[in-house]
């Protein structure tokens, strides 16, 4: 058994008197480290807080609120990937075309430390920018047809949603060359939750601005579809050629004559809906990712 000598108890207790200070040190130690290393980032970042306090100071101001800093961030970051759309012809959709964006806002270019997912985060704020765009620009047509007193007929269902699906294809048509890398970099994992619900975002306001009032099955079986339309219709985008995009405009009103969108999905069995969403989107899925260089390991 062993027996610890007197002169080694006498010098464990020693120690054991100086860990608390040995902690004290060591945490010291750390905590400059960090500073360390946390230093530029903070320099970096220090010119947004100013210009987040100022602005957040300003709409208090204004609003009389106390408690909305996040809007002012948002708003920051927002004028920032709106900046960066304007260069992602050139520079892709990537970290380099955001901080070209800051610099069009007077900001720095480590802004762009603000957008962990980079390229994607900016496909994202565009697809989000667009679903809002083409939403308010058919509320206000729907709106203005409400108050009409003539007798100027009303569109069809089945019209009124080709021409929704045509004007948002068009949105995206702008960034044709370089639309299949922001397909790829939206499949990423940290990026793909946000992606598909921006796509049912998008086809539930078309549905919604289209009148659709269902309670049943075909609430799903109609997005499906659509949702599956927009999709083909977006990957046959990339590869025309035509003046002004005409064969997608053509490709797009024969789809839906195809698969009768309006008429038949009532009739439409849950076999089927599954079906649809095991196989359809998911083709149209592995189609984006493998036009992006994104294979299977």
């Amino acid at each position: 058994m062993f027996h610890p000598s007197p002169r080694l108890l006498v010098c464990t207790t020693r120690s054991i008197k100086h860990i608390p200070t040995l902690y004290k040190t060591i945490g010291c130690i750390c905590r400059k480290s960090l500073h360390v290393a946390t230093k530029s980032q903070t320099k970096n970042s220090a010119y947004l807080q100013q210009i987040v306090e100022n602005s957040h100071s300003d709409y208090n101001t204004e609003h009389g609120n106390h408690n909305d800093g996040s809007h002012c961030v948002n708003s920051v970051k927002s004028s920032i990937l709106d900046q960066a759309l304007l260069h992602v012809t050139e520079l892709g959709w990537s970290e380099k075309a955001i901080a070209a964006g800051a610099k069009g806002c007077g900001y720095s270019s480590s802004a762009s430390g603000m957008f962990p997912r980079k390229g994607a985060d900016l496909a994202l704020h565009f697809y989000q920018s667009s679903n809002r765009s083409l939403f308010d620009s058919l509320q206000a047509e729907v709106q203005e047809r409400a108050l009409r007193d003539d007798d100027t007929p009303k569109p069809s269902v089945q019209a009124f949603i080709r021409d929704a699906v045509d004007r948002r294809i068009r949105m995206t048509a702008v960034y044709q060359s370089t639309w299949p890398q922001a397909m790829g970099l939206m499949t990423h994992p940290s990026a793909a939750g946000d992606a598909l619900t921006n796509l049912g975002q998008l086809v539930d306001d078309i549905w919604y601005l289209a009148g659709d009032k269902s309670h049943d099955m075909s609430w799903y079986t109609k997005r499906a579809e659509l949702a599956f339309i927009y999709k083909t219709a977006e990957l046959f985008m990339l590869q025309d050629k035509s003046e002004d995009f005409t064969e997608t405009s053509k490709f797009i009103q024969r789809r839906f004559e195809d698969l009768g969108v309006v008429v038949s999905t009532l009739s439409l069995s849950k076999d089927f809906t599954a079906g649809f969403l095991n196989g359809g989107m998911q083709s149209m899925w592995t189609i984006a990712k493998n036009m992006a260089g994104v294979y299977p390991r």
